[in-house]
């Protein structure tokens, strides 16, 4: 599995692990829907933020190449 596969799930699964244990705690009860629309919103907001820190690397080494020439 390729690096990125395996911070992907262990961010997904740290995450899903946080909320079952904190919904369980408040409410005593657990619903999948909810957890499993709580993924789903996690996975595209983590996948939003690398591809904007992608972007902003873009726009850093195009800089620091625009700035030695």
């Amino acid at each position: 599995m390729e690096i990125r596969t395996r911070l992907y799930v262990a961010g997904l699964v740290a995450a899903l692990a946080a909320y079952i244990f904190t919904v369980i705690a408040f409410t005593g009860l657990l619903n999948f829907a909810q957890t499993g629309v709580f993924a789903v919103v996690f996975l595209v907001i983590l996948l939003g933020f690398e591809r904007f820190m992608m972007w902003a690397e873009t726009l850093e080494s195009e800089e620091a190449t625009s700035a030695q020439i």
